[in-house]
Parts: structure tokens; C-alpha cells; sequence
């Protein structure tokens, strides 16, 4: 065999390896790869961190050039992932009056609680107004008293009395004493079927509102 002869493998018309015969043996060229260096590269390969999680991580990439981040980057992948459908028929907003109707949610619990010692945080919103409010709590068992508060709040404070109490099917919104209460205010409790958050939408855009500027 002549000195210079190549041996590649192919799959298809693809070569997979190659080698060349350089007088007793075939040897294998040698391959030099940089390290990428962009930012996309490296946005995409640490699975779509956040800038400021992304500084920190490339510190530790000593064999590499740190990319520098580009102001105008854009995420389409992470954009499209948070697009939500289009408003159903139950969430367009009806003529209510003002403290008419309050949407409520609760949201947690979070890894790490708050200077408060709390881990959760419950939503009320006002239908007519969209004016919100949040509460926070080291239990789910405290549902009750807040709402309690609130409403007592919202009575003698703007002097007005709740119609209709909007929420989720959740365990906390649907105790005796809950139900109790509302009855001897006359405030109708309005639950939203199960595996159907979109029924309660007013109150679970505002969580994600709330959890996207965290």
C-alpha cells in the first residue's frame, strides 16, 4: 500500500472516520476543537438559565472564553412556553360592581419561606376593579381566618358587602367553616370544576404574574 492512502468508513455518503497510510501504519489525523464561545451556545446548553444564573456559571470555565451577554438576546423557545391560549367565554369579565365578586387563590408551598417565616401567600381580586390584594401564611390552615378578615375588612372599611366568592376546588375554599361563613354573610360561593384552573383564571393569572417576577 502506498504511502498517502486514505481509508475512510462511511455510513451512506457520510464519513464517519478516516485515516491515512503513512508508511506501516494507518494513522488518524489529529483534531483540535475549540470551545464554543457564544452566548446562544452556552444559553442552550445550561438549559435556558437566567442571565445573572448564566454569569455565574460561566466563572467556572476556565478552559474558554466567557461569552459576553448579548443585551438583544431572545429566547423563542422560552417565549412560546409561556403563551397561553386564547380568553374562554368564562373569563370575560361581566358587569359586576365594585366588591361584587373577589377571585381568590392560594399559591405554594416555596423551598424557602420569608423573613415572615411564610410559605404560602393567598390572592384576592376584584372583579370590577382588578384592584388586588395578597395575604401571607405559614399554613394552608389559615385560609379561613384570612378571608374572614378580609371580608370584615372590605365592610367596614369601604362599606361593602361581597356578593359572590370565586375560587378553585381546593380543600382550603371548601371547609364546614368557610361554608358557614359565607352563608351567614349571604356570600355565594362559586367553585370552579375540577381540572379546570381556566374557571378561576383571574385569580391564576395573577399567581403566574406574581411568580414571573420573582
Amino acid at each position: 500500500m502506498e504511502r498517502g492512502t486514505i481509508f475512510q468508513l462511511k455510513k451512506g455518503t457520510k464519513v464517519a472516520f478516516e485515516a491515512f497510510f503513512d508508511q506501516n501504519l494507518f494513522k488518524i489525523p489529529e483534531i483540535s476543537h475549540s470551545a464554543k464561545i457564544t452566548y446562544d451556545f452556552w444559553y442552550k446548553a445550561l438549559r435556558h438559565l437566567a442571565p445573572s444564573t448564566m454569569d455565574t456559571s460561566l466563572q467556572f470555565q476556565s478552559d474558554a472564553k466567557t461569552p459576553t451577554r448579548c443585551v438583544k438576546h431572545i429566547c423563542t423557545s422560552r417565549i412560546e412556553s409561556k403563551m397561553t391560549g386564547l380568553p374562554r367565554i368564562f373569563l370575560l369579565k361581566n358587569d359586576w360592581k365594585e366588591l361584587d365578586l373577589v377571585h381568590s387563590n392560594l399559591c405554594g408551598p416555596f423551598p424557602v419561606p420569608s423573613y415572615g417565616n411564610s410559605i404560602y401567600y393567598i390572592s384576592l381580586i376584584d372583579d370590577a376593579t382588578r384592584v388586588s390584594w395578597v395575604r401571607f401564611m405559614t399554613n394552608t390552615s389559615e385560609t379561613t381566618k384570612i378571608i374572614k378578615d378580609f371580608v370584615t375588612d372590605m365592610e367596614l372599611q369601604n362599606h361593602k358587602t361581597l356578593a359572590a366568592f370565586r375560587t378553585d376546588n381546593g380543600r382550603e375554599y371548601v371547609s364546614k367553616n368557610l361554608k358557614g361563613f359565607f352563608e351567614s354573610k349571604g356570600i355565594i360561593p362559586e367553585v370552579s370544576p375540577p381540572d379546570s384552573p381556566g374557571s378561576n383564571g383571574v385569580a391564576e393569572g395573577l399567581n403566574c404574574t406574581i411568580g414571573e417576577s420573582l
